[in-house]
């Protein structure tokens, strides 16, 4: 490795770590030999200092360091594009992180949610596919939290100590603008370890000025058995910024011989290129003792973007009616930070 090579990696680690850097020029010129072409006969030759042209010493200023210091800056921006697709469509949609984002990807969240009455919890949450080399994307590496209101803790250093993962290989069998499909094979850490396996089924649709999107899953752990997943999202753009969906979730479970219902719908509502909103309401039940809904919520959710392009925080504030208690209404909070790093 050259020294501008290490140079350049050097400048790399220190940019993202700190945005304010690039204060001393760390860079020393290394001079080298080559020899000169040869001049056609007849033709005069250019006078170049020979202590830039032939002598090939090179010159660091203020200008290259301008440049180097406008590249990373645009390479990071150049996330933008797919953060600021991913703002808005993480949104709107919630699996777009695991399912619709190519390449490699990272996210790191933490949320605090209190219900009146109850104590304070905490989750947080880790996620990432790396994609790997030299299979053209066709193989991905997952590593992932399970993503369950059972593992909430009371106590915010327990809910990054008793976080279950996963990890899997992934791999696609067949990616195009209307079909997603892979299969995942890994295995859920613990004593004793939990091997499983998942298959992913995605159709998109156009219906009208609809878009649909449907989603099925089977997968089979050793400790749960056999589960089917099956999703529909309908979304309806109302115009640029306002967009509605309707979704709904049924999950089967075998050993437990009975569907787990969700119905939602919701209105989202772009403010900025930095901030969104989205009325939401749902409803969750299941078929054990016939098709009953035993939960409902109606809430908002103020997603920001607060620092460079993929520190997010999101404020939800919602009123719930659950079976449990008697279905009177009662509040609910939930702040969320979210760290997202796309390829």
């Amino acid at each position: 490795m050259t020294r501008f090579n290490l140079y350049t990696g050097l400048v790399l680690c220190c940019f993202c770590l700190n945005a304010g850097a690039f204060t001393t020029p760390v860079y020393q010129p290394e001079s080298f030999e080559f020899d000169l072409p040869a001049v056609p006969p007849g033709t005069q030759s250019q006078s170049l200092p020979t202590s830039q042209a032939y002598r090939g010493e090179t010159q660091v200023d203020k200008d290259v360091m301008d440049r180097s210091r406008d590249w990373l800056v645009e390479y990071l921006n150049s996330l933008s594009g797919n953060i600021d697709s991913f703002f808005i469509d993480t949104f709107f949609s919630e699996e777009i992180v695991s399912d619709d984002v190519k390449g490699s990807r990272a996210k790191l969240s933490f949320y605090t949610r209190r219900e009146l009455g109850e104590p304070v919890d905490y989750k947080f949450g880790l996620s990432v596919k790396v994609a790997l080399p030299n299979t053209n994307e066709r193989l991905k590496l997952l590593v992932e939290s399970e993503d369950e209101d059972a593992l909430r803790e009371g106590d915010p250093i327990e809910s990054v100590e008793n976080v279950e993962y996963t990890a899997a290989l992934r791999f696609i069998i067949n990616e195009t603008d209307k079909w997603k499909t892979n299969i995942d094979g890994g295995i859920r850490w613990g004593l004793p370890p939990d091997p499983f396996v998942r298959l992913r089924a995605r159709r998109y649709a156009y219906f009208s000025e609809w878009e649909l999107k449907a989603t099925q899953r089977f997968s089979y752990f050793t400790s749960d058995g056999w589960e089917s997943e099956s999703d529909l999202q309908m979304n309806y753009p109302i115009n640029i910024t306002k967009q509605f969906r309707v979704s709904t979730r049924a999950d089967y479970l075998l050993n437990d011989g009975f569907f787990e219902l969700g119905y939602g719908a919701g209105l989202y509502h772009r403010l900025s290129t930095r901030s969104a909103i989205g009325f939401v309401a749902n409803a969750n039940g299941d078929t054990e003792f016939g098709a009953t809904f035993d939960a409902y919520a109606a809430g908002v959710r103020y997603r920001r973007q607060i620092w460079k392009d993929y520190v997010f925080a999101e404020l939800s504030p919602e009123i719930i009616w659950t079976r449990d208690t008697d279905y009177e209404s009662t509040p609910v909070i939930m702040f969320r930070l979210e760290t997202v790093f796309s390829q």
